[in-house]
């Protein structure tokens, strides 16, 4: 395991288990490859708890990169694959008001759901729409711009798609290897693994279009898009052997990010550089990972223990299919300009390009209320 940071105690707990996990992806590798393989986990700054019960159970935290070295194809199905990222938008000034912003977003969530075959997300989990502003002229023009994050959620729980949901294409392909102390690895191998990987990369440009889409939609015409400043995936397969969840992986022709603070807050546009400890190599060339945002932690010590069918986390007995989502015992870590920035930038060099000030924004905890 390739540390960038000194944990916190929400993290130091994570890293014991991600170490069992890196030994099982490197056992699974070496079964189906027929010789001895590696694996290498690389948690980022914001490691934390995903939402998501069954990727814990399955050994897997959003925030890190995991790498495996197989030459027969190998695909471990409870990290819950599916492809998301933050797209930048530099925008007209097209919104009255908070009001009017809220208006045209609902009105472009109507003509998804009840007009097209795109599945409404931008009220699930973390993900957002937020117009946000550039005040201070530099790197970025000053004005208004528009993010959107979020999934292709229509690849996500159906037959066609890429999460172990019960009776969907690859549902009896699943092999399982068992650890120790309750432990396991679920994956796909061989011409089923082949199939998936090819699908995430067909997501790839999918899910980019698809930001685009949204984006018009919610301006009322692609025309007000003046342009696109960055479209980063956290969420996906930088190649067929490796997983990145909640980590973004920068090509050296792109090395923009968008960093993801909270809910308020001003999110920052990053150029990456080249000569951190959190370069990497992948099969399809070198790149640059970084944080998406600050991650979960839990608000008390996690005590995980796993049960067949149940994750056991601080006492409490959570089913597979339920959500960390709003839950009082986790929460977002804090965030200070002055001494979380420059920690962060420490451990993922980079130079602030633009700090972008949140305008309006619509997101789950806004329609909760």
């Amino acid at each position: 395991m390739k540390m960038l940071q000194a944990p916190d105690a929400t993290q130091r707990e994570i890293v014991g288990h991600l170490r069992t996990t890196e030994h099982l992806l490197a056992q699974v590798a070496t079964l189906v490859s027929g010789h001895d393989c590696d694996a290498e986990i690389i948690p980022m700054p914001d490691l934390g708890l995903p939402h998501n019960v069954r990727r814990i159970h399955g050994g897997f935290f959003t925030g890190a990169y995991y790498r495996w070295d197989s030459v027969v194809p190998m695909v471990p199905v409870d990290a819950t694959v599916n492809l998301c990222g933050v797209t930048l938008f530099r925008v007209e000034d097209d919104f009255a008001d908070e009001q009017d912003f809220r208006q045209r977003v609902e009105a472009a969530r109507a003509v998804l759901v009840d007009k097209s075959s795109y599945v409404w997300n931008f009220t699930t989990g973390n993900h957002f729409v937020i117009l946000a502003e550039n005040r201070t002229p530099g790197v970025l023009p000053e004005g208004r711009y528009l993010v959107l994050h979020a999934s292709a959620a229509e690849f996500k729980n159906q037959y066609n798609g890429l999460y172990p949901s019960p009776g969907n294409w690859y549902h009896d392909e699943v092999r399982v290897f068992s650890g120790k102390n309750g432990r396991y690895l679920r994956y796909l191998s061989g011409k089923p693994a082949e199939r998936f990987s090819r699908m995430v990369a067909m997501i790839e440009h999918y899910q980019h279009e698809r930001q685009r889409v949204c984006a018009a939609l919610i301006l009322g015409a692609e025309a007000r898009i003046t342009e696109e400043i960055c479209s980063i995936l956290h969420y996906g397969m930088p190649d067929t052997s490796s997983v990145a969840i909640g980590c973004q992986w920068l090509s050296d022709d792109n090395p923009r990010s968008l960093l993801l603070t909270r809910p308020g807050a001003p999110l920052y546009l990053i150029r990456a550089h080249t000569d951190g400890d959190n370069r990497t190599n992948t099969l399809n060339g070198p790149v640059t990972l970084t944080p998406h945002g600050l991650g979960v932690r839990a608000l008390e010590p996690l005590d995980l223990a796993y049960d067949d069918d149940h994750l056991v986390m601080g006492g409490r007995r959570l089913k597979l299919d339920e959500s960390l989502a709003g839950r009082d015992f986790v929460a977002i870590r804090d965030f200070d300009r002055d001494t979380d920035l420059p920690r962060i930038l420490d451990d993922c060099p980079g130079t602030v390009e633009a700090e972008l000030h949140q305008v309006y924004s619509y997101h789950r905890t806004q329609e909760e209320r």
